[in-house]
């Protein structure tokens, strides 16, 4: 007697769709941090992806690289000029320079971090990621070190092509410019640490928990001006119990404070300055801003694991 056929088995179809196993090299855990910064870069920087993608990011990126061309042919259209003119008072030089890079460094963290972290929890791509030799750990790293590249680039390269621009026009030569200009060259870049440290982390603690790309930006713009605001309010007023202290809310002043210090500019305009603050402690709040953010951000992705 012939077995009688099951519902649904009669209409049971197997097709060939040609899937492969794979027989290539296994990268392991670099390989897939590697994989996360690969994609982290297209993402952020819109490659391979439509036009419009691209259209934010590059704008602040060609703005940064222009702003420092502009200011290097303006020194050397004045050492052109018959008469000696003296444009160091007219036109900012490097830690003049770093306020306005820091205001378009500052849009392309908020643009930034959500683009890095959202996509990945709202798209489902976490259980992909995580199905791999990858733990929170190791994305969260490379996720970091994908910002702190970009973010970091934004100071640097633009303060790099100034450098060079002033030391290629000096009157006294480019290697005695380079000669006595060294500092520069650890001063710029701890300054930038500073920026990236503040910024960064708060950038990545509000794109953990919000939802949306857009929100996350706006968060992060409105809880670093915000309570910049509020530590202002509160210091004007003095109508908090203890309002000194109400000035370490200031987390827009804080990178600005240790900039002025490092840069050894008069600070006093800041609000921490102006609540009888040192620069350590600005120093200190923005350390502490930093490992409580990895703290919560890595207990975040934890449990969405």
């Amino acid at each position: 007697m012939a077995d009688t056929p099951t519902i649904g088995q009669a209409s049971a179809v197997i097709l060939d769709r040609g899937y492969r196993s794979y027989h290539g090299p296994r990268t392991g855990r670099r390989g897939a941090m590697a994989a996360v910064v690969k994609e982290g870069y297209r993402r952020v920087l819109g490659l391979r992806r439509k036009a419009k993608r691209k259209i934010f990011p590059w704008t602040l990126i060609a703005l940064a690289l222009g702003s420092a061309a502009v200011l290097v042919a303006i020194e050397w259209v004045s050492s052109t000029l018959p008469i000696s003119l003296d444009t160091s008072d007219l036109f900012p030089r490097y830690a003049g320079y770093f306020d306005f890079i820091s205001n378009i460094a500052l849009l392309f963290a908020a643009f930034t971090g959500p683009q890095l972290l959202v996509p990945d929890r709202t798209q489902g791509v976490l259980n992909v990621y995580f199905s791999r030799p990858l733990g929170v750990r190791d994305y969260l790293v490379a996720k970091g070190a994908t910002f702190a590249a970009v973010i970091l680039s934004f100071w640097l390269v633009p303060q790099l092509i100034l450098h060079l621009g002033y030391a290629a026009l000096s009157p006294a030569g480019f290697l005695s410019y380079l000669g006595e200009t060294t500092d520069i060259l650890w001063k710029v870049p701890a300054a930038a640490l500073v920026y990236f440290t503040m910024h960064g982390s708060l950038a990545f603690l509000v794109a953990s928990f919000v939802k949306r790309v857009g929100a996350a930006a706006a968060g992060f713009v409105a809880v670093l001006l915000g309570l910049n605001l509020v530590a202002l309010l509160l210091q004007e007023t003095g109508l908090a119990p203890g309002a000194r202290w109400t000035a370490l809310l200031a987390m827009e002043q804080h990178p600005r404070f240790v900039r002025d210090w490092i840069f050894d500019l008069d600070a006093s305009i800041t609000i921490p300055a102006q609540a009888g603050f040192d620069p350590e402690a600005s120093l200190m709040v923005v350390i502490g801003c930093a490992v409580i953010s990895v703290l919560l951000v890595g207990r975040r992705y934890r449990r969405l694991t």
